[in-house]
């Protein structure tokens, strides 16, 4: 028995080395369907990722915000600035600061362009900018602070002028790694977004800092304020994403997967069925079927090993390039993902493999021959 199971090792190598272009061909397609179902899996998770960047990265350990509000860009609402005085006096509160967020349409002159607008207070170390390529965070009312890519793409560069609401407002700061699904956020002060919608006595939101964020948050809710945690905005982020992008991703998603592993299925059932003849020719020789269905497993298997090493080097040129051309759509790989993809196409693979040769179980060695003229 060890013997026989020895024997087979050589067999399944000269199938895989005696017709070398098929091989790179049959691996190739394998490498092609799995990169493709990586590459839609992991565009999905990038923009579950992007959609969350600012909630991330709030610094606050609770929000007060107007009633209803789910989303601080989708939901704007207006609160009384003396709240903020209100709310830092509340016991068990360390830091209070106003906030205001919303989307905006800049009028650039080489056209329009869409903008996640953050208006923060200076030196409350809540709810600024995090990272930046260079300059520095904003401070005057006329300052801005922009995403570095963005301002990239549109030619911007510090001590530059950008028009918010008809404001020439001065770039200070190229920020980095902030920006929303395909939309870049712009940091300013409060003080300037406030004279700029001539809205001094109102502000967006207040955020946060305790070191009991429970009692406070229950404290602040019986004073009749709304109060969400950072973890509560990243789930109606990640909600409000999905209704907006998760269908159209999901099914791009969905027909990558179906569409893989047919190709993953019919690479492993043809490279099977061509060797049909060789795999017959060794049972009239006197291959029992179980040692025909490991030989054309073994083989589908080094083939899925083959495609994934092929998967692996074309999803890292395709991650850069779509970087560099398309930087708004992140691809991101999980454990999760990685391993939902390999099940599959092992799965489809062994199914493959398998169905033909139990066809041999029915072959004599008289058929097998005739197959060959």
């Amino acid at each position: 028995m060890k013997a026989r199971v020895e024997a087979s090792v050589p067999v399944t190598r000269r199938f895989l080395t005696t017709r070398p272009v098929r091989t790179a061909a049959g691996a190739a397609g394998i490498g092609l369907a799995l990169m493709l179902m990586l590459l839609l899996a992991g565009l999905w998770v990038g923009v579950q990722d992007r959609v969350t960047t600012y909630d991330d990265h709030l610094g606050a350990d609770l929000v007060v915000v107007p009633a209803g509000t789910r989303n601080l860009f989708a939901d704007p609402g207006a609160l009384p600035a003396p709240a903020v005085d209100a709310i830092a006096q509340a016991p068990g509160v360390t830091r209070a600061a106003p906030l205001r967020t919303m989307y905006q349409i800049l009028e650039l002159p080489h056209g329009k362009a869409a903008v996640a607008a953050v208006a923060y207070e200076p030196g409350s170390g809540l709810g600024g900018p995090w990272a930046f390529t260079d300059g520095r965070a904003p401070e005057a009312p006329d300052e801005v602070a922009i995403d570095a890519l963005w301002a990239e793409q549109h030619d911007f560069a510090i001590g530059d002028r950008l028009p918010i609401l008809g404001h020439p407002m001065r770039v200070v700061g190229l920020t980095d790694d902030t920006a929303l699904f395909m939309t870049p956020l712009l940091f300013t002060t409060t003080a300037g977004m406030d004279q700029m919608l001539r809205a001094t006595g109102t502000t967006g939101a207040v955020l946060v800092t305790t070191a009991n964020p429970e009692a406070v948050a229950a404290q602040l809710r019986d004073e009749g304020y709304t109060v969400r945690t950072p973890a509560e905005l990243r789930e109606a982020s990640l909600r409000l994403a999905t209704d907006i992008y998760g269908s159209p991703v999901r099914l791009m998603v969905g027909v990558a997967f179906a569409a893989g592993t047919l190709i993953v299925a019919l690479v492993a059932y043809t490279r099977v069925t061509e060797q049909q003849r060789d795999l017959g020719v060794l049972k009239a020789l006197g291959a029992t079927p179980g040692r025909l269905r490991r030989i054309a497993v073994t083989e589908t298997v080094a083939l899925t090993v083959l495609g994934t090493l092929a998967a692996i080097v074309l999803l890292i040129i395709t991650r850069e390039l779509l970087t560099w051309w398309r930087p708004a759509f992140p691809v991101l790989l999980t454990p999760g993902t990685i391993a939902q993809t390999a099940a599959v196409a092992v799965t489809m693979a062994l199914l493959a493999a398998w169905l033909p040769a139990r066809r041999l179980n029915r072959l004599d060695a008289a058929s097998a021959f005739r197959s060959g003229r």
